[in-house]
């Protein structure tokens, strides 16, 4: 959780954001299902209309990132999607902080590490229950269906709207979290080292 929370208002600030957000963290790029988080959030603003909190995009570009773009200005999300410059590492605690929810319905992951450093810091998550996702944020986060944008609307919404479930979302994520360290890992590989032996 965030040590400085005096900063939260200063890296909103310099990224432009004002208000609520619901924030991504990652590479720019299909894979991780933008387009159907744009036209989810599409659907929760119809719904909610000015009260809807923006959506902040921040990373790098990848690989045929066009469609992602275009589909904000397709939907006339211009104003309400934040795409960042880059963001400092010294900055990233600050800005996942001060966020309503982590977003991230990801079609294909390694592992995931962006909902664990999001539940690191406390806060909620909505994510898909796609490849290793579910595995790394067990029952600790709003698990949505990554091929259906009524799934991860109904997913914002509920974040959106559902203060209670975003405080339990936040502790238990944070509880959780404390369960993946480089101390446990290492205990784990040497475990089965020592089977194997």
């Amino acid at each position: 959780p965030c040590t400085e929370p005096e900063r939260i208002p200063a890296v909103k600030a310099s990224l432009g954001i004002e208000g609520d957000y619901f924030l991504y963290l990652g590479t720019i790029e299909p894979r991780k299902n933008l387009e159907r988080l744009i036209t989810a959030y599409k659907a929760l603003v119809n719904k909610l209309g000015d009260k809807s909190p923006k959506l902040v995009l921040a990373g790098g570009k990848g690989w045929l990132y066009d469609g992602i773009f275009a589909r904000v200005e397709k939907l006339g999300l211009q104003d309400k999607v934040i795409f960042t410059k880059y963001v400092p590492a010294e900055d990233m605690n600050a800005l996942m902080c001060g966020a309503l929810a982590f977003v991230f319905p990801s079609l294909y992951e390694g592992f995931g590490m962006p909902p664990l450093e999001a539940m690191a810091c406390g806060v909620p998550v909505l994510t898909s229950g796609e490849a290793s996702l579910p595995e790394v944020t067990g029952d600790c986060a709003v698990i949505c269906d990554a091929y259906s944008p009524k799934s991860i609307a109904n997913g914002l919404y509920r974040l959106y709207a559902d203060e209670k479930l975003r405080k339990d979302l936040s502790a238990r994520g944070y509880e959780r979290a404390q369960q993946f360290t480089w101390e446990r890992s290492a205990e784990m590989l040497y475990e089965i080292y020592s089977e194997l032996v």
